[in-house]
């Protein structure tokens, strides 16, 4: 596998520093083109036939803008003095919260996405597709995105269930109350 890595932009202004990570405009950026081929290819259709495909449309659009200032764009404002105690190298011994906080993150080189976790990301999508139908869609999507998360090192049962449960009652409503499209 290739080490390739895209640039992170940096545009600094004054006291605020906007970084741009290219590599997370890529997704974005597809969905964006093909949103806009959507509504291009589909714009002479009578109004009636963009009933269920215009809201999608625009929700998806909106979701790939979203995805792009959250995911790709950063912004730092710093001021002309003495830098924050994070960043600050400490001239002493560690202290214990410090101590606690190195052993409870992750090292920054253990990388979540190995070959196992994308084999095991295959086979957890081929259950949740076989899952659908005979357990319904919500409980499917919740047991799915709760294992998948930890899969991908969350670990706050809290987060996990929030998360689960939020994004399955989420894309349920959408698509069976506003759009009518049975899951």
């Amino acid at each position: 596998m290739t080490r390739i890595t895209p640039p992170v932009v940096t545009v600094s202004t004054g006291s605020r520093t906007v970084d741009v990570d290219t590599g997370e405009l890529v997704f974005p950026g597809i969905v964006l083109a093909f949103c806009l081929y959507y509504y291009w290819d589909t714009r002479a259709l009578p109004d009636l036939s963009m009933l269920y495909a215009g809201p999608l449309l625009y929700a998806t659009a909106a979701l790939a803008v979203v995805t792009v200032l959250v995911q790709a764009v950063s912004i730092d404002e710093r001021a002309d003095g003495p830098e924050p105690e994070s960043e600050r190298s400490s001239d002493g011994p560690p202290s214990e919260l410090a101590s606690e906080e190195a052993t409870s993150e992750t090292p920054p080189d253990e990388p979540f996405f190995t070959a196992r976790n994308a084999v095991l990301l295959v086979g957890l999508t081929a259950a949740y597709v076989a899952t659908l139908e005979p357990i319904g869609f919500l409980v499917a999507t919740i047991g799915f995105l709760a294992v998948v998360l930890y899969l991908f090192g969350e670990r706050n049962p809290g987060v996990i269930a929030l998360y689960s449960v939020g994004v399955a009652i989420a894309v349920w409503l959408v698509f069976v109350q506003w759009l009518m499209v049975p899951l």
